[in-house]
């Protein structure tokens, strides 16, 4: 007898003349051993692929998704926006460590797509330009957990993230709310951006701003008063009249210039919340902001746990900022040390270097400031 026949049917007991006819039930029973096999055993598993994109706000569209640990992964990133953005997951809390690290990349920061060389980083793309996509394929890591993404290009970091949950229940990815910012209809003016514009409706765009954080918002106000929002530090930082902005001609990578004279300039964050005004806030996100029908744009934050929305328009010759809190029982003002003349507060009394307020005027309450006299005033 053959070796090989002697190895096949020693096991079931047969001989090798029976065999032929019991082929068919040998064949029934491999079968059915096949299909109580897991899945994985027969057929390899297909890849997950993950699609994400991004929204307006430095956003990414998905704020989380999820893999099986040991999984064959392909992320999909498609950037949509103006700005360049990549797409980073790094080691479980390590995300504001590496967008930091990001910014200290110094010249050499293009060349490296702005991934910093650390181990926190696991997997990354290319830097993406508007309209393009790049991939990033690897293996999902066997430790469960949560798995940052975020966008390092310079100052990103701050908004531009989500999590890869790295789990044996995976559940369909966590889509972002399109409500932090209301993209222009169409037929709009464009962004105007020399020393004479002047419009009947709000302008705003993110640049690159001198004294401001990488993550910033350009805003010029019917009226001829423009202002720069730092949405990294969730904050206004400074106004200005005379013109809006000059865009360099890479505005991802220089900064743009005030085309006018800053009249206001606040150095920190200026409300604080509760019974004392030395309670310094020790969390600021910012969250987006929406546009009005005069596309003046409302910036929304979470302070220690309170939301808190912001507006600022000319009106009367002032420049006037709107706060609405959301029923806090007293808020302060920090008024600024220099540059605060002719600063006044609608429903609140001041205390010291504060403006109180409480009641109901701590729930919505507005600061204003004289406009000098070189802003102007649209043609309607």
């Amino acid at each position: 007898m053959h070796p090989l026949v002697r190895a096949l049917t020693r096991p079931l007991g047969l001989s090798p003349r029976k065999l032929p006819a019991r082929l068919p039930l040998i064949a029934a029973m491999v079968t059915c051993a096949l299909a109580a096999l897991p899945a994985g055993l027969h057929a390899a598993e297909a890849p997950t692929v993950i699609r994400i994109g991004t929204i307006p706000g430095l956003k990414f569209d998905l704020s989380a998704f999820s893999v099986r640990p040991g999984a064959e992964v392909e992320v999909i990133f498609t950037n949509s926006e103006e700005m360049l953005h990549n797409f980073v997951i790094v080691k479980p809390g390590t995300r504001e460590a590496v967008g930091l690290a990001a910014l200290t990349l110094g010249a050499g920061a293009a060349e490296r797509e702005f991934v910093p060389p650390t181990p926190d980083v696991l997997w990354s793309t290319k830097v993406v330009p508007a309209g393009s996509s790049a991939s990033v394929k690897f293996t999902a890591p066997t430790t469960l957990g949560d798995y940052p993404y975020v966008c390092t290009f310079p100052g990103h970091y701050f908004l531009m993230f989500g999590t890869m949950m790295v789990t044996n229940d995976p559940q369909p990815p966590v889509k972002t709310p399109l409500t932090p910012a209301k993209p222009a209809t169409a037929g709009t003016a464009p962004v105007a951006t020399s020393a004479a514009a002047v419009t009947a409706h709000a302008v705003t765009k993110r640049a690159l701003m001198p004294a401001s954080g990488p993550a910033s918002i350009a805003v010029q106000l019917p009226g001829g008063v423009s202002y720069c929002w730092d949405a990294g530090a969730g904050r206004f930082r400074y106004a200005w009249t005379g013109g809006y902005i000059n865009m360099p001609a890479v505005a991802e990578r220089f900064l743009a210039d005030v085309l006018g004279d800053v009249f206001y300039e606040e150095p920190a964050y200026p409300l604080r919340l509760g019974t004392s005004p030395g309670a310094v806030p020790k969390q600021i996100d910012f969250k987006g902001y929406t546009l009005d029908a005069q596309r003046i744009p409302e910036f929304e934050t979470v302070v220690d746990g309170v939301t808190i929305h912001e507006r600022a328009e000319v009106r009367d010759g002032r420049l006037v900022r709107r706060f609405r809190t959301g029923g806090e029982a007293t808020v302060w003002f920090a008024i600024p040390a220099e540059g605060a003349a002719g600063l006044a507060a609608a429903g609140g009394t001041k205390e010291g270097a504060f403006f109180k307020f409480t009641g109901a005027a701590a729930k919505e309450f507005t600061i204003s400031m004289p406009v000098p006299a070189s802003a102007r005033t649209p043609a309607q």
